[in-house]
């Protein structure tokens, strides 16, 4: 079965000094090893790398060359899958922004959710399941909680 992967759960592992480390890493590890399919999008991997080097958010940010190896190995594991968002879920993006008036902040996880329901993904593991419960047709895990 696959499930849709936010950048956050990956922030949370990547990074120990994260409340909730060792669980999410724990749920991570536990997914990637069962027969289970991680799914992401390059706006993830991007969003990952992007934050865990950034010195203004974290005392030990990892460095460029750590953060690609990070993206490398979820890349390179044969139970995850990268997915394109296509013009299908960029259209259904659209629709869910305007159903939902939801503003800019809103941008990137309803591209996100909208991609996974174009690709009949129905799980998503995230810590913020607050921002996808309005999306129907997802399924919602917070290793949290």
């Amino acid at each position: 079965m696959k499930v849709g992967t936010d950048t956050n759960v990956l922030i949370t592992a990547a990074l120990p000094a994260l409340r909730g480390h060792v669980r999410v890493k724990r749920v991570l590890s536990d997914l990637l090893r069962a027969e289970e399919v991680l799914v992401l999008t390059p706006a993830i991997l991007h969003e990952l790398m992007h934050v865990i080097t950034d010195g203004r958010l974290f005392e030990q940010p990892l460095p460029m060359v750590e953060a690609s190896a990070l993206a490398g190995y979820y890349l390179n594991r044969s139970n995850v899958e990268l997915l394109v968002t296509d013009e299908a879920a960029t259209l259904l993006a659209l629709d869910l922004m305007e159903k939902h008036n939801l503003g800019r902040r809103r941008l990137a996880d309803t591209l996100f959710a909208a991609t996974l329901l174009t690709h009949e993904v129905s799980r998503l593991v995230t810590l913020n399941p607050r921002d996808f419960r309005l999306f129907t047709g997802l399924e919602l895990i917070d290793p949290l909680a």
